[in-house]
């Protein structure tokens, strides 16, 4: 979820949209893995290494669909990988049932999405 702000901001735009999120997913990569790496924690370069990828990829994959396709499409098959990364989340959670884990995801994402919703509703440009 770290990049659908972008995603949502730029729908007025969609052929920016991948690009942005690419780029947005390898910066985000990078900053994530070496924030982690250089918090001293125990977890060491690999683990690190494995925070930054995964948050490359979760940011890049909800915007994957308008590299090859625009409209309703694209937007669909956006939101089938955002809930997709979702319940993953919430099934590699662990010391919660599945249920908890489910609406405490579900919770934070919708958060998310509602927060950015309202940020583009104000912001100059935006297609929300």
């Amino acid at each position: 979820m770290s990049l659908i702000g972008v995603l949502l901001y730029l729908l007025g735009h969609q052929n920016l949209i991948f690009p942005a999120a690419l780029s947005g997913a390898i910066s985000s990569a990078l900053s994530m893995a070496g924030g982690e790496w250089l918090s001293e924690s125990d977890s060491g370069l690999g683990a690190s290494c494995v925070m930054g990828a995964a948050t490359g990829f979760g940011a890049v994959l909800p915007a994957l669909p308008y590299a090859v396709a625009t409209g309703t499409a694209a937007l669909v098959s956006s939101v089938v990988i955002c809930a997709g990364i979702g319940v993953l989340v919430a099934l590699m959670r662990t010391g919660r049932s599945r249920l908890r884990a489910l609406a405490e995801t579900g919770a934070v994402l919708a958060l998310i999405f509602a927060v950015v919703l309202m940020c583009g509703l104000f912001l100059p440009g935006s297609a929300a």
